[in-house]
């Protein structure tokens, strides 16, 4: 029998958190597949070569999402995170990826850390809720964990919409010029509206469903959601391959695009549709992230088990 992989016992893991629900993603189970369009500054052009960076108008397959991998897990929830994944479908044929979260930083540095993190967050079968003393251990062993959720917290309590949400990528990614050139940073979707949170009262009226309701509501006739794609650029003796380290001091921040989400549609019949941000184009690097490199595997084995 073959060895169990650590993408397997990964997504083992966060089925031991979130249940086993089949035909339905591991995390981020519950979503809204949407449509839309994204056009890139003059500065993404110069700063890139990817196709999708030139300033041509590109069609975009866009999912936002419940981060759980409960698909009735409610909207509502004061920790309930959010997400969104952006397929840019490129002018010459094929299409390049990326996912993001509310959270300015990941909460572990690699995937054993993360295997152990999710195992540290199972529930309890006695009591239905995970142990408190297994999490504290595992966050006293981890000080950039404890770091990461205080400052991730905030921003994951519950928005008026999916586009009064802020969405990181969390990873640091190179953008590759025509001469060779390559800049590094971390990109970020900040809502053109601005960040919106709901009043406690307002949460506690909202139904489990209430984001997916909303996002249909908004784009209903000629609604739209905008999202501005800025690019925070890294500086000398930033890490590029630690997502929990924080950037410190004043950084420079490129605006890349805008993305208008004009309208919701069936998620595509011809193949799972997956945001995978290792799937790049020409133009785009990713870093050497070992939290990075592991989510391939890792969607691998979600896709393969969803379509099971």
């Amino acid at each position: 029998m073959p060895a169990v992989t650590l993408s397997e016992e990964i997504v083992d893991a966060i089925n031991a958190v979130n249940g086993v629900h089949p035909g339905f993603r591991a995390v981020h189970a519950k979503g809204t597949v949407c449509e839309g369009t994204f056009t890139a500054t003059p500065e993404a052009a110069r700063l890139s070569r990817a196709a999708h960076l030139q300033g041509e108008e590109v069609r975009c397959t866009v999912r936002f999402s419940n981060a759980s991998g409960n698909p009735k897990a409610s909207d509502a929830h004061p920790l309930a995170s959010r997400g969104i994944g952006v397929k840019f479908h490129l002018p010459g044929g094929g299409a390049t990826d990326m996912a993001a979260l509310p959270l300015p930083l990941f909460m572990v540095r690699n995937a054993d850390d993360f295997l152990g993190f999710t195992r540290a967050r199972t529930p309890d079968p006695e009591t239905g809720r995970p142990d408190p003393d297994r999490m504290m251990a595992f966050v006293a062993d981890h000080p950039e964990t404890a770091a990461a959720i205080q400052l991730g917290l905030p921003k994951l309590a519950p928005t008026t919409s999916y586009a009064t949400s802020g969405y990181n990528g969390l990873h640091a990614f190179g953008l590759v010029a025509a001469d060779g050139g390559e800049t590094w940073g971390r990109y970020s979707w900040v809502p053109v509206e601005g960040e919106h949170y709901l009043s406690d009262p307002e949460r506690e009226a909202a139904g489990r469903d209430y984001l997916q309701h909303e996002i249909r509501e908004r784009l209903e006739g000629d609604g739209e959601a905008r999202l501005r794609l800025d690019f925070k650029l890294a500086a000398d003796g930033d890490s590029l391959t630690d997502p929990t380290e924080e950037w410190q001091g004043e950084r420079e921040i490129v605006t890349l695009g805008e993305l208008t989400v004009t309208g919701v549609i069936e998620e595509p019949a011809d193949g799972p549709l997956v945001f995978d941000p290792n799937n790049l184009t020409d133009g785009i690097l990713a870093s050497a992230d070992p939290v990075l490199a592991a989510r391939s595997p890792a969607y691998s084995v979600s896709v393969e088990r969803r379509l099971a």
